[in-house]
């Protein structure tokens, strides 16, 4: 409509050059005011992330093992909008999620972290490169002087956030969520815990706190340790290696009663 008035006022007053003015003038109201209208891509309605799973055990991990850890603390979503198009087109605005996240992985000290599956691809490679975008990543070790995580430290205030001494753990800041349908998925980490050989003696001898003495050269791959007590954690591992038990008066020892081989115990990685 516009284009037909402008181009007839412009060839009244210019004629033919003033007609073609006049039409570029109106083709650009008509397009200002008769623009489809712009279009908006899937977008999620709520934000919030549920952040753990209430009495679940985080094991203590011997060796190398692959695990799924536990989600011990999650910020909201965070939504990013883009807008494509306009100028006469209609715009399209799409919308992309991220998130930041805290998995706790073992009430060990542990030496370092290998690959990282999502929904049971690769995340992170052997070497450290990632196959999805994200913002940063940090690992604690569970030393006993690691500082809390300047993140959490933001959203939580740092009065309010521990550092979680003693326990192992990975953050997640700003994933991107788009190739796992918008959600945190599901995690297992190849934690390697124990650098070198590790045999089972070192194990019982480190979850007695050196109170029970043992004979076992057997040797382990990995071993993720559960239970309510030191000695439920020790059955299971006598119940697939089997030992005698020898008791001096003073020591509680436990001996082998087989030759040694090379074995995994609980949550041992796969190769």
């Amino acid at each position: 409509m516009a284009t037909l008035i402008f181009t007839a006022i412009g060839t009244a007053i210019g004629g033919p050059i003033g007609g073609a003015i006049g039409a570029v003038i109106g083709q650009q109201v008509d397009q200002a005011v008769f623009a489809p209208p712009g279009r908006q891509g899937p977008r999620l309605g709520d934000l919030s992330v549920q952040s753990s799973s209430y009495g679940k055990q985080i094991p203590k991990l011997f060796g190398t093992n692959r695990v799924a850890g536990n989600v011990i603390w999650a910020a909201d979503l965070r939504e990013t909008a883009s807008t494509s198009g306009g100028k006469g087109s209609p715009s399209v605005t799409t919308y992309s999620y991220s998130a930041s996240f805290a998995v706790a992985l073992s009430t060990r000290p542990i030496a370092s972290i290998g690959r990282i599956w999502a929904d049971g691809n690769l995340l992170r490679g052997a070497a450290g490169d990632w196959k999805s975008t994200l913002g940063a990543f940090r690992l604690y070790l569970g030393t006993e002087n690691q500082p809390v995580d300047p993140l959490i430290a933001a959203a939580e205030g740092l009065a309010l956030t521990p550092a979680y001494r003693g326990t192992a753990y990975v953050v997640f800041e700003d994933l991107v969520l788009d190739n796992f349908g918008r959600r945190i998925p599901s995690l297992t980490f190849e934690v390697i815990a124990d650098d070198g050989v590790l045999l089972l003696e070192q194990v019982i001898t480190r979850l007695s706190g050196n109170g029970v003495a043992a004979v076992c050269p057997s040797i382990l791959l990995g071993y993720a340790a559960s239970g309510d007590s030191v000695r439920g954690a020790l059955e299971a591992l006598t119940a697939i290696r089997p030992v005698r038990v020898q008791d001096d008066g003073q020591t509680l020892n436990l001996i082998e009663t087989i030759g040694s081989a090379l074995w995994g115990g609980v949550g041992h990685v796969d190769r």
